[in-house]
């Protein structure tokens, strides 16, 4: 359980701390503290002295799916934005700054999160905060800041949606399956959104989304806890705590009928095709389930889908899918591209065969130990780094709403059976559940 104490070193902060520590650590164990500013920014601080570097990571609770109709894209637009200066740092300064002192960083938006992060030698952790907590503090909103970065926008869409294959066929296959809200549009937002935003609007969101108490820091690397504590309260315990947000919730009404569509696209070489099936939140008690049962199908070589399309049948160049975990109802995809001279019906029907096979045969104790066995090492491996540690803390601050498990979770995996894999196939891979999006390339005759 978590422990209350006062910290003494702050006499104008009263904190939370909440120390992880237990004997025999296991691979991937994460120590941490965690306090929370009167402002409302939740911290978390983990000692790794591995290496003398530190990672700076800044959640803000805010995604597309927190965008208001007619409002899409300010979510994304705001990761370009805050790049911008501010009232301290002159305009991409930012990024500057950090390289010159032999750090990197970027940021990255997804339809429940934004997050902006540095990785530095640790003796310049200072910097890492100060520019963070200016940031936070006084974002430049201009006009002329905002017009640029709408146009930067535009360009990353036309690079990385519009003229990248398959791009907007996957942004379909995304948006088409759901009637939640929320997740009805796309994270880079539609242009026309953008085009009627003034910087009124921008500086609105801004003030609503962009404070301390939607916001979670998190400092990873070979720090000193009470030196570091204190930095965090001299440059970010003054910024004053904006409204309180209501998280995203809810679940996606059930559907009637399969969704179809067919979309061409002038830079797609062959046909591809995107199946996607609803699947709960990311609490939901049939994840784990649903992860292993994605390893199986679709991860690497030695996958199900793998081993019968592109192996066996030689009808598909690639196929891949796995669990796309959301805080509202999450996505579970399939994705295969057709050989040349083979008909996409054949890929996509070989799909449902495999998925069908597991659902009504399941699968057996050695290939679920090998699942198991490949999670396990993905998942230690995956907290290697500073930065992964973080990322790892922030999802489960955000997502898990429960820091501690980020300790226990691995345990849930490896207790899923065989019956369980079995029953999320039967229950989730339905029919009236799937969204079927095919991706034709263009015909260049004529």
């Amino acid at each position: 359980m978590k422990r209350s104490v006062a910290i003494g070193v702050f006499a104008a902060v009263v904190v939370s701390l909440a120390l992880s520590a237990v004997a025999g650590d296991k691979p991937g164990h994460i120590k941490y503290k965690e306090y929370e500013l009167d402002n409302g920014l939740r911290v978390v601080l983990s000692q790794d002295k591995s290496v003398p570097i530190v990672a700076v990571d800044v959640w803000y609770h805010v995604g597309s799916g927190y965008e208001e109709k007619g409002r899409s894209g300010f979510a994304h637009l705001f990761e370009h934005m805050m790049f911008q200066g501010s009232e301290n740092v002159d305009k991409r300064e930012h990024s500057n700054l950090v390289q010159r002192a032999g750090g990197n960083n970027n940021g990255s938006t997804t339809q429940d999160r934004t997050n902006y992060f540095q990785v530095m030698p640790a003796n310049r952790l200072n910097l890492g905060l100060w520019l963070e907590a200016d940031r936070m503090r006084s974002l430049a909103i201009t006009t002329e800041n905002f017009e640029n970065q709408r146009d930067v926008v535009k360009e990353e869409r036309k690079q990385r949606v519009d003229n990248q294959p398959y791009g907007a066929a996957f942004l379909t296959s995304d948006t088409l399956s759901y009637d939640f809200e929320p997740y009805r549009h796309t994270v880079i937002g539609k242009m026309v959104d953008l085009d009627a935003a003034e910087v009124g609007d921008v500086q609105a969101f801004f003030n609503r989304y962009y404070s301390p108490n939607n916001a979670v820091l998190v400092v990873v690397g070979d720090i000193d806890y009470k030196k570091t504590m204190k930095m965090v309260e001299e440059y970010f315990g003054d910024i004053p705590r904006g409204p309180e947000v209501t998280e995203l919730s809810g679940v996606e009404p059930p559907h009637d009928n399969e969704r179809r569509k067919i979309v061409e696209d002038k830079n797609a070489n062959v046909p591809a095709v995107f199946i996607t099936y609803v699947i709960p939140d990311v609490l939901h008690d049939d994840m784990p389930a649903l992860e292993l049962l994605g390893a199986i199908l679709t991860d690497g070589e030695s996958s199900r889908m793998h081993k019968r399309l592109v192996k066996e049948e030689e009808a598909a160049v690639v196929v891949f899918g796995g669990v796309d975990a959301r805080k509202g109802p999450g996505l579970f995809r399939f994705v295969s591209a057709s050989n040349v001279g083979v008909e996409i019906e054949k890929c996509e029907g070989l799909m449902y065969e495999e998925i069908d096979r597991v659902k009504a045969e399941g699968i057996d104790a050695k290939e679920l130990e090998k699942a198991k066995t490949q999670f396990k090492s993905g998942f230690v491996m995956g907290r290697q780094t500073v930065l992964n540690k973080a990322e790892a803390i922030h999802n489960y601050v955000y997502f898990a709403k429960d820091l501690e498990k980020i300790n226990t979770d691995l345990d849930n995996y490896m207790v899923v059976t065989s019956d369980d894999i079995k029953r999320v196939a039967n229950e989730y891979f339905v029919e009236n559940n799937r969204t079927v999006v095919i991706c034709n390339p263009v015909s260049k005759e004529g």
